[in-house]
């Protein structure tokens, strides 16, 4: 693995988490990268949303926003100037359970984004919470990351 490919391949070389974040991924995403995000939920949130696009167009190939009031952990895509369909639904649990939402005002959480070949998987402190396929099949278009919302952003590693 040499320097140059693989030193942090995200972006933001200042280390400025002010919100909002925008970082560009080098090489655009591929299978096996993975994003995290470390931040504490504002005391009196409502949401916050991180993206996953294209810095050459409006394109979002993943969009997720936790609602903090709501309880409602939303995903989706942004793709030629369309919403495509929400998914808001968590998977239940192989003890046939549904996960606890994960978010809680004023609480510190890891958020864990793993990039498969056909889809994207979500952890949040440890647990893996959802997947959501791939609706952008050329993952290398997918060469920003952008964070906003209620929260402060402490720390942010792609590998």
């Amino acid at each position: 693995m040499s320097t140059d490919t693989h030193l942090n391949e995200l972006f933001s070389e200042s280390f400025d988490f002010t919100l909002p974040y925008k970082g560009s991924l080098f090489n655009g995403m591929r299978p096996g990268q993975t994003i995290m995000i470390k931040g504490q939920i504002n005391a009196y949130p409502h949401s916050f949303t991180v993206n996953l696009g294209s810095s050459t167009s409006s394109d979002i190939a993943l969009h997720l926003n936790p609602r903090i009031k709501a309880g409602v952990f939303i995903r989706n895509s942004f793709l030629h100037e369309c919403w495509g369909p929400e998914e808001n639904t968590l998977p239940k649990f192989p003890s046939n359970t549904l996960p606890k939402f994960p978010f809680t005002p004023g609480e510190y959480f890891e958020m864990i984004i793993l990039c498969e070949a056909h889809q994207f998987k979500v952890a949040v402190n440890g647990i893996h919470l959802l997947d959501f396929r791939h609706r952008v099949q050329d993952l290398s278009r997918i060469q920003q990351v952008e964070i906003l919302g209620d929260l402060q952003l402490l720390d942010m590693k792609v590998w």
